[in-house]
């Protein structure tokens, strides 16, 4: 029962940790790149939320147990989000005034609020693979919280019985 207890609270430690890691790591400079209210701002968190990227050693990865397939690639969706950094670059050189870069500006909204959250899942789901791999699918997790359950049962049966 002990052995559960501490294995919940060493579990729930270690995702709490992980998520900080992923934070500041990369999270917070891609929340910043969205909330950033003009180009030059979202540019620059976009660049080195991929700098960060590409030294990551993430390449070759993916977020997926098996049948891996382009949408669930690291470099894939890499190479989506560098294509909205290049387009990012482009707009920059647009007049601020113009229709084009208004409406540039409300595509670019549109895009990372909609399209981009699925890259940004996939890119994170390979970080927590790689490098929190007990934390990062939902099945992995229930089913070491279903184990520490069965433990605390036992445990608890076993106390149980000496008791009597």
């Amino acid at each position: 029962m002990v052995a559960s207890v501490i294995g919940a609270i060493v579990l729930i430690w270690s995702g709490v940790k992980a998520n900080y890691e992923w934070d500041t790591q990369y999270g917070s400079l891609w929340s910043l790149s969205v909330k950033a209210s003009t180009i030059e701002q979202k540019s620059e968190y976009i660049d080195k939320f991929v700098d960060a990227l590409d030294k990551s050693g993430l390449q070759g990865t993916n977020d997926a147990l098996m049948y891996y397939t382009p949408d669930n690639s690291f470099d894939s969706n890499i190479q989506a989000l560098k294509s909205l950094q290049g387009r990012l670059h482009d707009i920059s050189k647009m007049d601020e005034t113009s229709f084009a870069y208004q409406t540039a500006i409300q595509q670019i909204t549109a895009q990372e609020q909609d399209d981009n959250n699925q890259v940004i899942g996939v890119v994170e789901g390979s970080w927590w693979k790689v490098h929190h791999y007990y934390l990062w699918n939902d099945f992995i997790i229930l089913g070491l919280i279903a184990g520490l359950i069965l433990l605390g049962i036992a445990g608890g049966v076993m106390l149980a019985e000496d008791n009597y």
